[in-house]
């Protein structure tokens, strides 16, 4: 079931994603979930249509795309090589909206889980597929989703801790302060914002870490960090101005937040 505040969106690519659910053998996927923005039911026209299937084995390549063919798929594009989380996908337009089908097999996943639910892995990109497990909505379920939720539910301390490391690290850094400071000087906004927008985004990771939450990709970051309640005050309208005011200036509202989050975060 979407979020009671999904959008119009989000509700025609649950529907599109429940067909292709009803439709889908059984030797094609034991288990379907609708996943990104339409299953957190923030989706717009212009949003994929991402939808996940797991297997026990994973099907040839032609049947994947044959069975999507024959359901109504356009302009598709099969990706051969897997990510990095041993997924292998589909892209192309079911209908009028774009779609990303994704085959992965149970083992796969877990193996992909692990890590990143111990808190070895803090890398971004990765971690995003925790927040993606916990925010996907069933299609068709043995139970395997919901036991992957119910991981998902603990945040590692370890995590959070090497979270908290790692900022420490980069800001301490007192090269990299003293670069910043000779591009405020100067006005060189340009480079200057590429250090500031490292230390906005570590600012923003350790918010999700005060709170508890996993981290979603970086368009979705800061829409649903204002869901967090362990924030600093005026957050959103403090970070917006950085980007407005003079170099001095933003660099004292960057520095200010980040040690405001620093702190939250900190055991």
């Amino acid at each position: 079931m979407l979020p009671s505040h999904a959008t119009p969106a989000s509700q025609h690519r649950l529907e599109l994603a429940q067909l292709l659910a009803r439709s889908c053998p059984p030797e094609l996927a034991r288990e379907i979930a609708l996943t990104g923005s339409a299953a957190r039911g923030m989706a717009d026209d212009d949003s994929d249509l991402e939808v996940n299937f797991w297997v026990e084995t994973l099907p040839a390549a032609d049947d994947r795309l044959n069975w999507l063919y024959a359901m109504g798929l356009r302009d598709y594009t099969l990706h051969l090589k897997p990510r990095s989380d041993n997924s292998y996908w589909i892209s192309g337009m079911l209908v009028d909206v774009p779609l990303e089908a994704g085959w992965q097999t149970f083992s796969a996943l877990e193996n992909a889980l692990d890590p990143l639910l111990a808190g070895e892995i803090i890398e971004r990109k990765p971690l995003t597929l925790v927040e993606l497990i916990a925010s996907a909505v069933p299609l068709k379920t043995q139970g395997h989703l919901a036991a992957w939720q119910e991981r998902t539910g603990t945040y590692p301390p370890a995590l959070r801790q090497k979270l908290v490391e790692a900022a420490l690290k980069l800001w301490l850094n007192e090269e990299r302060n003293s670069t910043i400071r000779r591009l405020a000087a100067r006005g060189e906004r340009l480079a200057l914002f590429d250090y500031l927008g490292d230390d906005l985004e570590m600012m923003v990771r350790l918010l999700y870490a005060a709170n508890g939450r996993w981290e979603a990709g970086a368009k979705w970051a800061l829409t649903l960090a204002r869901d967090l309640t362990l924030v600093p005050t005026y957050w959103e309208s403090r970070l917006a101005e950085v980007f407005t005011a003079p170099p001095d200036r933003a660099m004292a509202l960057c520095r200010a937040l980040c040690d405001e989050a620093l702190a939250l975060a900190s055991p």
